[in-house]
């Protein structure tokens, strides 16, 4: 699943962005504040600590007990730099390296040089690798859903990190989706 996410692109006024996708589950707006130029509110999203978030937009105020009609998500953009794929595009000149007889033993990639094959041990590092590197704080997007099902990112006045909750719940995080954002 992860290997198959395909890079971001731009067209048509629209952003097609992979990433990790962490479902809203409450918006409550902070009475502390009094500012005319802006609203502060407390987010709470599934497997994240609860976040802080200021921004001009108004949004719809929510909770579990009290549902909205519009979705609203925190996301991670995808990066695909995290599975240590290797680069192809460095070898390519290397392509007489590549021997295709034979069958290719368990841990290899199929016919490519030694150097790219990897052992159990190997892949069970990184994904260990992967595991911490997903738990450790993110830059998040806020996005609402539109009525034609894309999304629309909601601007803060500042950044919006994120943290996992726990490392257990980085197990439970494959929510892994390309949305349009207008």
């Amino acid at each position: 699943m992860l290997y198959e996410t395909r890079t971001p692109r731009f067209a048509q006024c629209r952003l097609s962005l992979p990433c990790i996708v962490f479902p809203v589950t409450a918006v409550r707006r902070r009475r502390d504040e009094d500012h005319a130029t802006y609203f502060a509110y407390e987010v709470k999203a599934e497997g994240l600590n609860d976040l802080l978030v200021i921004t001009e937009d108004k949004l719809v105020q929510f909770s579990r007990t009290r549902p909205a009609q519009q979705a609203f998500l925190l996301v991670r953009p995808w990066d695909r730099s995290l599975l240590e794929l290797p680069d192809f595009s460095a070898d390519a000149q290397n392509v007489d390296d590549c021997t295709l007889s034979g069958s290719p033993s368990r841990g290899s990639l199929a016919g490519l040089p030694a150097k790219y094959e990897t052992d159990d041990s190997e892949a069970h590092l990184r994904a260990l690798r992967l595991i911490v590197h997903l738990g450790q704080p993110f830059a998040a997007f806020l996005l609402a859903q539109q009525w034609g099902g894309e999304y629309k990112r909601i601007a803060s006045d500042h950044d919006i990190i994120a943290q996992v909750r726990d490392m257990t719940s980085v197990r439970h995080m494959m929510d892994v989706r390309t949305l349009e954002i207008l």
